[in-house]
């Protein structure tokens, strides 16, 4: 061990103290005797390369200045303590695991030139948690955000997830999603062999973010020594069950990865398959509308602080994943090597669910309940609650290819990049309304706190379809049923040329250049159709009532958690078919919603690689990128008519992003790393579409419309980072970082005057003028985002050899943000969202003679952020969260067995609930309260 360990560090070494001199290479040869490496000199350019000789030449540690990253290679290969006379190895200690992992994301965030944060598999299709969202989640400063109970957007340094960028394998990825976030629990997570994470930019990183940028990084087939097959598998379990029969109460997961190499380590092959059937279940309470009882007209309440109405029921959503990794790798000899990276993945969501809709306020058809006010309990007469059944059928695929290809030309290494991605979302939601034939009577009781379900009572059967009819519930002409349905084409196309080589030029020893090359496109198309009973009949304040037929494949769910028995709902999809509804072909989804963005972005780059001794050993690397930017996209014009005819627009700039990042070498394995930047994110493409509505007024005869802005510039800001970093043998380290982000330009929505002239006028109104007023998204002053971080990762044996297999790995973040305003004195609220003051995350984790056992906890304050509801994106205040995850596990070390790993895992152990509120008068009460239950997975890994 102490022969490798001192051929990476020597590995480690900047190319202006180890270029060609032939004294050390020398003496580097001798070092790496019987390690199964060498030394490589390239005399062109003085490189040292220290590479394996038995598997691969591209399993190598380059002495230029390059980010090192660890090799699995090495990490796979035998690390052996010499014997007393310093000849044969006496005994083979393989690092595995827990620590493995941490050793490997710490090495990674030591030897890199940037601000960075790693997280790297344990093993093969073994990340360190359930999903790559929540393995991201322990990362410094990040934060998850979950939807239905999953973790899925990710928040990095108190920003929304819009201002985050996610690579595979260096490529920009596409997403199925109305923005541009990418929803990370589409990913296997099986298919990863690391992500790192951005904080400062990289020149020749090509795209990046304005709060950081996320590399999702697969196999490389010959960075492995000889055939390695690894398999894992896994059942889950929820502890609420199956809420919605017809469903499934279980899941399991598995995947399969297959690495070798072939014609003497030349040719190398990786095929990963991962399935994942995963059950979430919901139950919700949502109180509506907060307030004072006479202005929300509840009748009978007077002044009390009441709601107007609740929602509360039950959800199943069953998810299936298929994901499919194969890579090929080529290198016939040192000067040409070749990659082709293939990946697909298809994502199926099946949602079944049921709700009481109990409408209190005057607002509602039907007949029109009264409320009495009994302290925290709410007596209502005559009332007319509504049944809502929902289904959500959604299909997801992404598929993604990447070309990689590297040539040395003499002194110059040139890389050429080709890379082709497309995602695709086709989704059908539907929901179905009943009613009981006659008022009821309830009582329900209104949440004091932000805690635990309310109660309903009630004593009408919601489960007896002799009384519960299908009905226009929400009034004439909102029918008795709805769908909507929603495509999403995301497609990119990039391509990359760069050249990089050693010079010796004062501090510089390296450069490196190139130009980058994207196009992408992505439409959005909604349609929606509201359905008519057709065979109707008048009840309840002249809405249409009709039977639900026996034909119809109807099912109770308990309600038992809020007080009620059983509730009836049935599957929509199928209804509608069934013939109990009419299309009605005049309604539908606002056509405005529907639109088409194109960017063509040429980024050029150059960077120089820093390397000094003068006063102390810096390294690090001053960039510069030149974007041009092309941008353009369709929509419709709806005018006062409802008509719709098709419009267009766009831009056209140019940006300039300089960026520098210096890490000092303080001695005893501290380092001090400083970087400054200028950064950029581009608009969510909803807010960059071309559609508008637009009218003249009757009463000033002024034209007013709303719309998007397709000439929106990006956000952007100058970054300035700190971060001082002490290691601790090969997993330990402790890291204290500040940033601050000067956003110097954001993106508001605001009234403006606008041109109206180039609109067809259908009002039957003469304007005053053609200058009207338009609601839209514009470019202005931004705010700042400031904030502090401490990580660690600490082995217990640096305190005592007693405390041997024990550790400790976390962070605590600290951010604010202050908002600006413009000129006329709008803020930039978007800024706002994602920001959660306080996110920190620990786990205390024992492994050692095969046993692991790992306990962890994330904590992310309260924040305010979008997610997509049934129809459209909702911004929601969010409360503050704390999950908690933990595992058991035995890996057989010796026998038949060896390598089988069992593991048992439990994510969200204290069942956490999702909670939102809502604010009025400066009063502060429950909007939304969800609970998903517990989940366990039992499974096993085996490597060979």
């Amino acid at each position: 061990m102490q022969i490798l360990a001192s051929a990476k560090t020597l590995a480690g070494k900047r190319t202006n103290e180890v270029k060609g001199d032939y004294t050390v290479t020398t003496g580097l040869a001798k070092l790496l005797n019987n390690t199964g490496l060498e030394a490589v000199v390239d005399a062109a350019s003085g490189i040292t390369t220290i590479r394996d000789t038995a598997a691969s030449a591209s399993a190598e540690y380059s002495t230029s200045s390059d980010a090192i990253t660890t090799p699995l290679l090495i990490e796979e290969a035998a690390q052996t303590e010499t014997g007393a006379d310093g000849q044969a190895p006496t005994t083979e200690v393989v690092v595995r695991g827990i620590k493995r992992s941490l050793q490997k994301s710490a090495t990674a965030k030591k030897n890199a030139d940037q601000i960075v944060e790693v997280v790297s598999a344990e093993d093969v299709g073994k990340l360190p948690g359930t999903s790559i969202a929540e393995s991201l989640a322990r990362l410094p400063g990040v934060a998850a955000q979950r939807v239905d109970g999953r973790a899925e957007y990710l928040s990095i340094r108190g920003m929304d997830p819009q201002f985050g960028v996610t690579l595979l394998n260096g490529m920009e990825m596409v997403s199925t999603g109305d923005d541009r976030s990418f929803e990370y629990d589409q990913f296997p997570a099986e298919l990863v062999s690391s992500a790192t994470l951005y904080k400062t930019p990289d020149a020749s990183l090509g795209t990046m973010g304005l709060s950081g940028t996320i590399d999702i990084r697969t196999l490389n087939p010959l960075d492995f020594h000889g055939r390695k097959i690894a398999l894992n598998g896994s059942v889950e379990m929820n502890s609420f069950g199956k809420l919605v029969p017809g469903t499934q109460g279980n899941g399991g997961r598995y995947s399969l990865s297959y690495i070798d190499q072939f014609d003497g380590g030349k040719l190398g092959i990786a095929i990963g398959y991962a399935h994942l059937d995963s059950p979430t279940q919901r139950k919700y309470f949502n109180p509506w509308d907060y307030g004072i009882g006479k202005d929300l007209g509840v009748e009978g309440a007077g002044d009390a602080y009441t709601f107007d109405g609740f929602e509360t029921g039950v959800q199943t959503t069953q998810s299936v994943r298929d994901g499919l990794l194969s890579v090929v790798q080529y290198k016939p000899n040192e000067v040409y090597s070749t990659k082709v990276d293939i990946f697909h993945s298809q994502f199926d969501e099946r949602m079944n669910g049921v709700e009481l809709d109990g409408v209190t306020a005057n607002w509602a058809s039907g007949t029109i309940a009264s409320t009495t006010v009994n302290g925290n309990t709410n007596s209502v007469s005559n009332a007319s609650p509504i049944i809502t059944t929902r289904q959500d059928v959604r299909r997801d695929t992404i598929n993604a290819i990447n070309w990689t290809n590297t040539l040395s030309l003499g002194q110059w290494t040139v890389r050429g990049d080709l890379g082709l991605s497309h995602a695709r979302r086709n989704e059908w939601v539907g929901e179905g309304y009943m009613m009981s034939e006659t008022p009821i009577d309830m009582d329900y009781s209104v949440p004091t706190s932000l805690t635990g379900f309310s109660h309903v009572t009630t004593n009408t059967d919601f489960a007896d379809t002799s009384r519960v009819m299908l009905a226009t519930a929400w009034g004439a002409g909102s029918g008795a049923a709805y769908a909507s349905q929603a495509y999403v084409t995301d497609r990119m196309t990039t391509a990359r040329l760069s050249a990089k080589r050693f010079i010796n030029l004062g501090i510089f020893n390296g450069l490196e250049a190139g130009v980058l090359y994207s196009e992408r496109g992505k439409d959005l198309e909604y349609s929606g159709v509201i359905y008519d009973l057709s065979d109707g009949s008048q009840c309840l304040n002249g809405l249409l009532c009709q039977p639900i037929q026996s034909s119809t494949a109807f099912y109770t769910v308990d309600m038992g958690f809020v007080g009620l028995s059983n509730l009836i709902g049935f599957a929509v999809r199928g209804a509608l078919d069934s013939g109990a509804y009419i299309a009605n072909p005049n309604t539908g989804k606002d056509p405005a919603w529907n639109w088409g963005v194109t960017e063509k972005v040429t980024t050029a780059f150059a960077k120089l690689n820093i390397s000094s001794e003068r006063v102390l050993p810096i390294h690090g690397n001053l960039g510069l990128q030149f974007i041009n930017t092309d941008q353009s996209a369709t929509g419709l014009y709806i005018d006062s008519n409802g008509d719709a005819s098709p419009v267009s627009g766009g831009t056209h700039y140019s940006d300039v992003l300089p960026s520098l990042n210096l890490t000092g070498d303080l001695g005893n394995t501290t380092y001090l790393r400083f970087g400054a930047a200028k950064a950029l994110s581009r608009a969510n493409m909803t807010d960059m579409r071309a559609g508008i509505t637009a009218a003249v007024s009757s009463s000033d005869h002024k034209w007013y419309g709303s719309g998007g802005n397709p000439a929106l510039k990006p956000w952007q800001s100058y970054d300035y980072d700190l971060s001082l970093e002490k290691y601790f043998g090969k997993t330990s380290y402790v890291a204290l970082a500040a940033f601050y982000k000067d956003i110097t330009r954001g993106i508001v929505s605001k009234s403006i005057a606008y041109d109206f002239s180039s609109y067809t006028n259908t009002s039957g109104v003469i304007p005053v003028s053609n200058t009207g007023t338009l609601t839209t998204l514009v470019d202005t002053t931004g705010g700042r985002v400031q904030g502090w971080e401490l990580s660690w990762t600490l082995d217990g044996s640096l305190l005592t050899p007693k405390l041997d297999g024990f550790g400790i790995t976390g962070s605590f973040a600290n951010t604010h943000v202050k908002a600006n305003t413009d000129p006329d004195g709008a803020v930039v609220g978007t800024l706002m969202e994602g920001l959660s003051k306080i996110v920190w995350n620990g786990s205390v984790y024992y492994e050692k003679n095969g046993y692991q056992v790992r306990i962890a906890e994330r904590y992310r304050s309260g924040y305010s952020a979008s997610r997509h509801d049934a129809f459209r994106y909702v911004t929601e205040t969010i409360r503050p969260e704390t999950i908690i995850d933990a595992q058991l596990g035995y890996t057989f070390q010796s026998g038949q067995l060896k390598n089988l790993t069992i593991l048992l895992q439990g994510s969200n152990l204290t069942n956490e609930p999702y909670v939102t509120t809502q604010t009025v008068n400066g009063q502060t009460a429950l909007n939304q309260y969800h609970e998903f239950g517990r989940q366990l997975l039992l499974g096993f890994s085996y490597s060979f």
